[in-house]
């Protein structure tokens, strides 16, 4: 019987071993090109806290596109000059605080390409007209990356 234990003991510790560990937090799993996604949506997280278009800019790709999250019109999508000119300003000028939380849900990496979806929670006190107001939004959001030059940009989804 003490053998039969050891035995089914020896068996159950191989496949504990072989089991894939996750990021903290996450059900990812811990691999290097997964840790390095998750590093640039926490650093993007914590500029947007910071309202730091420094360290944004750094961390997103020249050839950034938003469709607005619409399909059946192209109005409201803009590129990366837009974004620099039009909207991260608006992160400056109108924006006073920001609290900003991501749980990873999924990250997909696959050649010079990933993505991290997310769901977030996000509170800003935002001033419109003279006053000063907090929003709360929670929902899903996705964000797409491109390998370039080595490090990993982001390319829409802000």
């Amino acid at each position: 019987m003490p053998r039969r234990f050891a035995i089914s003991f020896l068996l159950a510790a191989g496949l504990v071993a072989c089991a894939p560990t996750y990021i903290q937090g996450t059900e990812i799993e811990d691999t290097p090109a997964n840790r390095e996604i998750v590093g640039v949506v926490e650093s993007y997280r914590k500029a947007l806290e910071e309202r730091d278009e420094v360290t944004l800019l750094r961390l997103i790709s020249r050839r950034y596109v938003e469709n607005g999250s619409t399909t059946d019109t192209s109005d409201d999508d803009y590129g990366y000059e837009a974004l620099t000119q039009r909207v991260l300003p608006k992160l400056h000028d109108n924006i006073k605080d920001i609290q900003y939380r991501v749980q990873l849900r999924r990250v997909a990496i696959s050649g010079d390409r990933a993505f991290a979806e997310f769901e977030f929670v996000a509170r800003f006190l935002y001033s419109e007209g003279g006053r000063d107001r907090w929003q709360a939004l929670n929902d899903f959001n996705r964000l797409d990356f491109s390998l370039e030059n080595g490090a990993w940009k982001i390319e829409s989804g802000l």
